[in-house]
């Protein structure tokens, strides 16, 4: 059994993990600002457009098993359930720490 969509989880990881550096004011590396790498609103597009492909495939292979498919076995179902939803949760934490953030930068004072 062969998992494909772990690659994109890896990107999703790595992707939270530069926006919660940026978000905690810490320098991106140097080779990603030299190669214009660092770009939040493409970075947060990308990151949902994985959580919902992740939850789209977890979908598709569910319903896929269920009209009796022998390709798909429960434990694909069971894996790449699981790997959508911890993109979703991660997902639900990274907008509520940008939530949290706005309304810290909201009430400073001017």
């Amino acid at each position: 059994m062969t998992i494909t969509t772990l690659p994109s989880v890896d990107a999703l990881l790595a992707r939270m993990e530069a926006m919660q550096s940026a978000a905690r004011g810490k320098p991106a590396p140097a080779a990603d600002i030299a190669a214009g790498a660092i770009d939040f609103p493409m970075l947060l597009r990308d990151a949902v457009r994985d959580v919902n492909a992740a939850q789209n495939t977890a979908q598709a292979q569910a319903q896929a098993f269920q009209l009796g498919d022998k390709n798909v076995s429960i434990e694909q179902v069971m894996i790449s359930m699981q790997q959508a939803s911890i993109s979703f949760q991660g997902m639900v934490a990274v907008r509520n720490k940008l939530l949290e953030a706005y309304r810290e930068v909201s009430s400073l004072s001017v």
